[in-house]
């Protein structure tokens, strides 16, 4: 069993995408998904933080569809196009953007990554994570692990539940989240 705190979050759901603190230029080159991560950070992202970590099913999975469409019928790739279509590429643009040195990584887990990217920030020992979760719902969390938390996750065989029992555990309506790689509970 590891505990862990959440001390900070944020729930992006449908449209409720805020990306204004961008130029246009920048916003109407970002996908979908690049507008949730950084919308994501904006809102929950805290100077003291050590690392950050993105977590997606699939990541860029329609951009890099794209890709191979404009390969296949042209013979040739936008390089915009590609660099824009890593995995990390919207954690790192924010990174770059706010000069942010910390460690980042992007973890992608199909239905296990909302869970594999909670379980990255805490078992980093001594640690305050900015973790995000982007899909068709967007998660953001602040995880420490400097002190005994509020949470405690342990490894066990159990039925998956949806994102949704994720934002009701967040917003203490129910005290268990399952998950296909274990169990969240708040203390």
């Amino acid at each position: 069993m590891k505990t862990f705190d959440i001390e900070k979050f944020h729930i992006i759901k449908g449209d409720d995408i805020d990306v204004s603190f961008l130029p246009m230029m920048v916003r109407r080159k970002l996908s979908k998904l690049d507008k949730i991560v950084f919308s994501l950070l904006e809102n929950i992202y805290q100077e003291d933080v050590d690392n950050i970590i993105l977590s997606s099913k699939y990541g860029e999975f329609d951009r890099l569809n794209e890709i191979i469409s404009q390969y296949t019928e042209e013979n040739m790739v936008s390089p915009i196009k590609f660099s824009a279509s890593v995995h990390n590429y919207s954690v790192a643009a924010f990174s770059q953007m706010k000069k942010i040195t910390n460690a980042y990584n992007a973890i992608s887990a199909g239905e296990d990554s909302l869970a594999t990217g909670i379980i990255s920030a805490i078992i980093q020992e001594d640690t305050k994570t900015c973790m995000c979760y982007a899909d068709e719902i967007g998660v953001g969390l602040i995880i420490s692990t400097k002190k005994d938390g509020e949470y405690v996750f342990s490894q066990q065989d159990c039925k998956v539940e949806p994102i949704e029992e994720f934002i009701r555990f967040l917003n203490k309506e129910k005290n268990i989240w399952q998950s296909g790689l274990g169990v969240f509970k708040r203390l």
